[in-house]
């Protein structure tokens, strides 16, 4: 019964985060919920670079039209009907979140994809998809609001087929005592105010072994922090002089996306956030 409860009280959180944080998301990120990715060399966009970081995970599941997959915490669906369009692949979008249910279906009906592309309210730690359902599954930043992440990758292992391949576009952070005191109360914070519980298993060098422990081999990573960064500086740009009042009187609890913005870009400037892509193999 606790499990539950605690379960019903995580999803009411993360429900009102996403809510209160609509408008910056629709206004900054055109409706997603990811980062850019920069290219070593030539200049883009924020609007080019989350093209690419999208094309990224058709890349790394090796799509095709063949291909029924799985977007893990799928938001109002901009990822899901982008990379149905561009790989003719299937999927299935599934979010605790209701309004984010609509959106994406309204989307994916402008997008014309509403034959290929499903939108479903439900829990990534308790789908009743049936066993072996899907050739691929992804998530794009929202594993960290699991708060079991071991139950979670069981899950994705269970729908998944053999031969299969999840890709995890996700943050890890270093070991706490590698944080300041300050850094440890802001990490928490933030932590708290946007329902992300599971980032504290996300340990650098470590959350591989999570991945096997679920069954998975031939598991990888690859660190893009580097191409994230200009991301990040982008919204510490928006920011900064907002948080920076906030704070000056006090009141940056309850702000968690400036406040996310502009530390955690310090953060990840000392190497204690990372941005990587894991794969594996069931």
């Amino acid at each position: 019964m606790q499990a539950n409860m605690d379960a019903d009280d995580h999803h009411r959180r993360v429900r009102e985060y996403y809510r209160q944080s609509k408008r910056g998301y629709n206004l900054l990120l055109w409706g997603s919920k990811h980062f850019g990715f920069y290219p070593k060399e030539g200049r883009v966009s924020e609007k080019q670079a989350q093209l690419l970081m999208q094309d990224l995970i058709g890349d790394q599941l090796h799509l095709s039209q063949s291909m029924r997959v799985l977007d893990a915490g799928c938001g109002q669906g901009v990822v899901a009907t982008y990379l149905t369009k561009k790989f003719g692949c299937a999927v299935d979008g599934i979010t605790i979140v209701p309004f984010e249910v609509e959106a994406a279906r309204d989307l994916a009906q402008k997008q014309s994809v509403s034959d290929k592309v499903k939108f479903h309210l439900m829990d990534y730690s308790s789908m009743t998809f049936t066993n072996d359902s899907f050739d691929a599954i992804y998530t794009i930043e929202s594993l960290s609001h699991t708060i079991d992440i071991g139950k979670t990758l069981s899950e994705f292992y269970r729908v998944l087929k053999t031969g299969g391949r999840i890709a995890l576009f996700e943050y890890t952070i270093a070991d706490d005592k590698l944080f300041t005191s300050d850094e440890i109360e802001i990490l928490n914070n933030v932590i708290a105010d946007t329902a992300m519980d599971g980032l504290k298993q996300f340990r650098h060098d470590a959350f591989g072994s999570v991945i096997e422990e679920a069954g998975f081999v031939n598991v990888r990573v690859q660190d893009i922090s580097w191409n994230v960064e200009p991301s990040l500086r982008r919204l510490r740009r928006y920011a900064l002089i907002p948080y920076l009042l906030l704070k000056l009187c006090g009141a940056e609890r309850g702000h968690p996306n400036r406040t996310a913005a502009v530390e955690f870009h310090k953060m990840g400037k000392k190497g204690l956030l990372r941005y990587n892509i894991f794969t594996a193999d069931k």
